[in-house]
């Protein structure tokens, strides 16, 4: 492979119609960003490894570009918006009015393998909701997140909702090791029973416990999900879980998204830094999440403060392959042949046109 005349595997090169649609789809975002009154946020493009691997826990740490810099300090590409934002905020914003509302738009670059979906520079594009009351918080994020959708022409989108600490109230008292906790969360998301079953049978669980959590990849569907769910767990965090879940869809229902939820209490795989309400969102003919978010209260104790916090983000790329807009207005064009008498009078000329909102074109 030619350096010289080929570009690095997973970045691309936007030019012309698609780099105008992906500003078009970012002016939309941010736009309705903005009519909820929150601030745009522009963090450095790396920190410290330390930042993000605190955060994001070791399946997304392997996929950090890092590096060291003449200090000697181990920095690291961002992989991620949050943790930074975390960072801003709990070092430079403390006396702020809570809640603070920010959000972000930029690339952001991971060591992903080379498959279909995946890039290693991509963009993000998100908000965060930082110390605010818990479930206004929640709803809000969420409500931001339909609209967001809606104003860009989508209308079968789904968001799959979940709950951290109903899958952690389950497994609190089991004494399961980091490592097979991991390994069990990742077979529950991809609901593969089969390999589920047999990891169980390895950990010598009693049978209550066990077809406890080989239930959980059924969990998925309407409020009646709810109600299953009790039935199989009793414990003080997993009923708070649920309780909290509860009030969500009904208030979402009550404003009329009900047909875009979808509970799924198998959504118990992500960031480390999720601790509360989780969710991705799926829009038909893409065999992948255009983004997601959730709760995390946990992340700003790396940083010395106590705050809660909930955000979300989408794949600014996935966005636009899904974005149903309205083609843009398209201004006139007027072509001009410049030359080299005059330009005094032509460019006059060209102004004008440009004042009056005209394309232009110089030959």
């Amino acid at each position: 492979m030619d350096a010289l005349t080929q570009i690095p595997l997973g970045t691309q090169v936007l030019l012309g119609e698609k780099a105008r649609l992906k500003r078009r789809v970012e002016t939309v975002v941010t736009g309705v960003f903005e009519g909820w009154s929150y601030d745009e946020i522009i963090p450095p493009m790396f920190d410290y490894m330390d930042v993000f691997e605190r955060g994001v826990g070791a399946e997304l740490g392997k996929k950090v570009y890092r590096f060291l810099d003449r200090e000697g300090n181990i920095l690291a590409l961002r992989p991620e918006f949050t943790s930074l934002v975390a960072k801003t905020v709990a070092c430079r914003m403390g006396g702020s009015p809570k809640p603070i509302r920010l959000y972000y738009s930029g690339e952001v670059l991971r060591y992903e393998p080379p498959r279909g979906g995946q890039q290693r520079e991509f963009s993000q594009i998100g908000l965060e909701h930082i110390a605010g009351s818990r479930l206004e918080a929640d709803v809000e994020v969420l409500v931001i997140a339909i609209e967001v959708l809606t104003r860009l022409g989508l209308k079968d989108f789904q968001i799959n909702l979940g709950h951290m600490e109903y899958f952690a109230g389950i497994v609190e008292r089991l004494g399961f090791e980091p490592a097979v906790l991991q390994r069990l969360r990742e077979l529950i998301d991809i609901k593969d029973k089969i390999s589920l079953r047999a990891e169980l049978r390895r950990l010598n669980l009693n049978d209550r416990r066990r077809d406890t959590m080989l239930a959980l990849p059924d969990l998925t569907g309407g409020r009646t999900v709810l109600r299953s769910a009790r039935d199989l767990a009793s414990n003080e965090r997993s009923v708070a879980a649920l309780d909290h879940l509860e009030k969500i869809t009904r208030t979402l229902s009550a404003l009329g998204f009900a047909r875009h939820l979808t509970l799924d209490l198998s959504e118990v795989r992500g960031l480390e830094y999720y601790t509360g309400m989780v969710f991705r969102i799926f829009v038909p003919g893409l065999g992948f999440e255009i983004g997601g978010g959730g709760r995390y209260d946990a992340l700003f104790s790396n940083f010395g403060a106590g705050w809660h916090a909930v955000g979300f983000s989408f794949s600014l790329e996935r966005l636009m392959q899904s974005a149903r807009l309205k083609p843009g207005s398209q201004h006139s064009l007027r072509s001009f042949k410049l030359k080299p008498h005059n330009l005094r009078r032509q460019f006059a000329e060209i102004l004008k046109e440009r004042r009056s909102g005209r394309r232009v074109k110089l030959g």
